[in-house]
């Protein structure tokens, strides 16, 4: 597999589907409730959604495809007989694009059969930031290098985070860890799209984020470029595993603060 040249092709995607999003930015859309009312998705996540899986499924049809819209569509070739898959969001914070906040991205990602990713594009139309990375062969923004802050601890670190949709109701909703994380770092950010938020950790633009509860879609692509820039990205306990590349735990930073974040973590959920 020519990583590069499946990166390329990744960019290429991404973009057209960008092209799309900011299209219908500024169009009536119609909106759909999937599992809350603060869960939605727009007619322009299904519009960049359809470029993506035409784009995918053209070039690799017998790669397996997981897709945000309709709860993880499963696309291409049966998982169970694949090497490759790909897990796409079409529209990486579809709450801020329908409120027209221009805070939103396209995300691919490819991975091998074990869950680890090997590719990650996220593409920021309103801005026109393509950060992307392959295995091996490092990080950019705009095809310029990256790399993560050198900031050595948490005092002087940005940190980013978001919540659950169902925050209100889910125990785990991140309010001790947000709490913790305020006290001992120079200040929190939530833009609403993680796909964007591992990007700006990549490109030194904060020095680290964790959230839990979300999907593999929204992360894939974002792990890929936080590593190859230098940073490094977990689960809660430090390790690499199903939590991390399902979307269900993830602590990314510039490895530096890592340790401190990790140790954030758990005298949070310690404090229950």
């Amino acid at each position: 597999m020519d990583l590069q040249a499946v990166r390329a092709i990744a960019s290429d995607i991404a973009r057209h589907a960008g092209s799309v999003l900011m299209d219908k930015f500024d169009q009536p859309r119609q909106e759909t409730i999937k599992k809350s009312a603060v869960d939605i998705v727009t007619d322009a996540d299904t519009a960049s959604e359809a470029v993506v899986l035409a784009g995918l499924t053209r070039f690799f049809p017998d790669h397996h495809i997981v897709s945000e819209e309709g709860g993880g569509v499963h696309v291409g070739a049966p998982a169970d007989q694949a090497e490759y898959f790909w897990h796409i969001d079409p529209l990486d914070g579809t709450s801020n694009y329908a409120n027209r906040i221009p805070l939103f991205a396209v995300s691919i990602a490819l991975a091998g059969k074990g869950g680890a990713p090997l590719v990650g594009v996220v593409y920021d139309p309103f801005s026109d930031e393509l950060y992307s990375a392959a295995a091996g062969f490092g990080a950019t923004l705009n095809h310029q290098p990256i790399r993560v802050a050198d900031t050595d601890n948490l005092q002087q670190s940005m940190l980013c985070s978001g919540f659950p949709y169902d925050s209100y109701a889910n125990p785990e909703n991140n309010i001790r860890e947000w709490t913790a994380f305020t006290r001992q770092t120079r200040g929190l950010r939530r833009f609403g799209s993680i796909a964007l938020e591992l990007s700006y950790v990549a490109a030194g633009r904060l020095e680290g984020l964790w959230e839990r509860s979300i999907n593999s879609w929204d992360v894939m692509a974002g792990i890929v470029i936080v590593r190859e820039a230098g940073g490094r990205a977990t689960d809660y306990s430090g390790q690499e595993s199903d939590l991390l590349y399902s979307g269900r735990q993830i602590l990314a930073s510039n490895s530096l603060i890592h340790p401190a974040m990790l140790d954030t973590l758990r005298q949070a959920e310690s404090s229950t």
